[in-house]
């Protein structure tokens, strides 16, 4: 209950406070009252927005569909018609993970797609089921973690994600054209938010 206990709060600010967005799973739902949600994360950035996390709920407001996903940039790019020829894959490198203590969000279009985390292995994925032909709006929101203690301070300790053009052959992926090559080290301590436009065909 700590958690509905907190969201409570959040929802209740004073009238004259100035106001804040609030996202739960990717939608924004400002002026959304009565409202508890049970074993979620809440995150805070520094602009006082609210990110609400809760597996389980999703957001609709009148005359709407419902929506799922987590905290999303704001600006859907518009969806374009056809089919993508080409595959489009992202890999993260880093040079000792969990030094650089950044987490980071992936949105493509403004919708959610994953969490990378610092302390993960290299990951590898395909991304061309979320592109659309044309331009696409690639978001990376990375948020710095240093709740007990930080760790490293030198900008060779990084985490860093390329996305791209490529193909695959068993268990190997080669990005033959890249797209975004996107990287926070461990000497940053911000949060941070990066747009890019991707042109898929």
């Amino acid at each position: 209950m700590r958690n509905a206990l907190i969201l409570l709060m959040l929802f209740a600010a004073p009238a004259g406070a100035q106001a804040a967005s609030i996202f739960l799973n990717g939608v924004n739902i400002d002026g959304v009252k009565s409202q508890i949600f049970e074993n979620c994360k809440v995150e805070i950035d520094a602009l006082g927005n609210i990110y609400i996390t809760a597996k389980g709920y999703a957001a609709q407001r009148p005359g709407e569909a419902p929506a799922t996903g987590t905290s999303a940039p704001a600006t859907q790019a518009p969806v374009a018609t056809g089919v993508l020829t080409k595959r489009y894959f992202l890999v993260t490198e880093k040079a000792a993970p969990g030094m650089a203590q950044y987490d980071v969000d992936l949105f493509i279009n403004a919708k959610w797609v994953r969490k990378f985390l610092d302390s993960e292995e290299h990951v590898i994925m395909e991304v061309t089921k979320y592109l659309v032909p044309g331009q696409n709006k690639v978001s990376f929101v990375a948020k710095k973690d240093v709740a007990n203690a930080r760790r490293s301070a030198s900008p060779q300790h990084y985490f860093r994600i390329v996305m791209g053009e490529g193909n695959s052959g068993g268990r190997n992926v080669m990005i033959t054209k890249r797209a975004v090559d996107y990287k926070r080290t461990a000497f940053e301590t911000k949060d941070y938010q990066d747009d890019f436009t991707v042109l898929a065909e």
